[in-house]
């Protein structure tokens, strides 16, 4: 696994997983990362302004054994829909997007793939799971609900997540798109009230938007409002996976659990 902060080795140790520090921008870096020849990369760098390392990562990684190459995108890229379902299917441009670097992200992955590298493009809802339950937001007032701003959101189990990515590397079609979220999508008031509950804290305030938007610059404010539904077709119907918590109660009640 590549890794820039030394702090984060022992974790990936114990993970059984061997850190190889370095930096993805630099050409000796991406030297001994195409010898490596790697059967399989997860690529989780978001965005970055400026010289994204994708397209490098991309051609330093591509190689003859390379069985998969799992880009992490975002469910940003579908937009606000105004609540409106939406899947894999479904037109995405970089107009009505509310992550325009993430679609050119994903155009770049789908280029490589065009070309013969095997692409997998896995959009990823909100992630929770244990120490991921909103806890420390809630207690420092920092997690707010907006009045009559109440959008479908979507999220996925951290362990369902896994078994996404696993399944889309052994059983998934290169160039294809993968919805990464439960089976439950819900208001966020619902997530963020439970959230407060099973964790024994006061239920977040709600402020008005224009309250909000002083408190938040434009992208989050865009993203803690925007609205839809987004449907899981492939990850069971293509990959096989079962969803250990298809909806976020079960999912929600056994994280708080077993959060530190």
């Amino acid at each position: 696994g590549v890794s820039r902060r030394a702090e984060q080795d022992p974790e990936l140790r114990r993970a059984g997983i061997q850190p190889m520090a370095g930096n993805l921008s630099e050409p000796d870096f991406l030297s001994a990362l195409h010898k490596l020849s790697p059967s399989v990369v997860a690529y989780f760098v978001p965005p970055q302004k400026g010289d994204d390392p994708l397209p490098a990562v991309l051609a330093a990684t591509s190689n003859p054994l390379l069985e998969a190459f799992l880009y992490a995108s975002s469910s940003s890229v579908y937009g606000d829909r105004g609540g409106a379902w939406v899947d894999e299917t479904t037109a995405i441009s970089s107009n009505d997007t509310g992550d325009p670097d993430r679609y050119d992200a994903e155009r770049c992955v789908a280029g490589a793939g065009m070309n013969g590298i095997p692409t997998r493009i896995c959009r990823i809802t909100g992630i929770y799971g244990p120490d991921r339950t909103l806890k420390h937001l809630l207690a420092n007032g920092g997690y707010t609900l907006i009045e009559d701003g109440d959008p479908w959101v979507n999220r996925i189990h951290v362990d369902d997540l896994v078994a996404g990515f696993l399944a889309a590397w052994e059983k998934g079609t290169a160039g294809m798109v993968y919805n990464m979220v439960d089976e439950q999508p819900h208001r966020a008031s619902e997530f963020a009230n439970l959230a407060a509950d099973l964790n024994h804290l006061p239920r977040p305030a709600r402020i008005t938007e224009l309250e909000a938007r002083t408190r938040y610059d434009a992208a989050e404010l865009r993203r803690k409002l925007s609205s839809k539904r987004v449907r899981c077709l492939r990850l069971g119907n293509e990959l096989g996976v079962r969803l250990r918590y298809p909806g976020f109660r079960a999912g929600l009640a056994a994280a708080v659990a077993q959060q530190s």
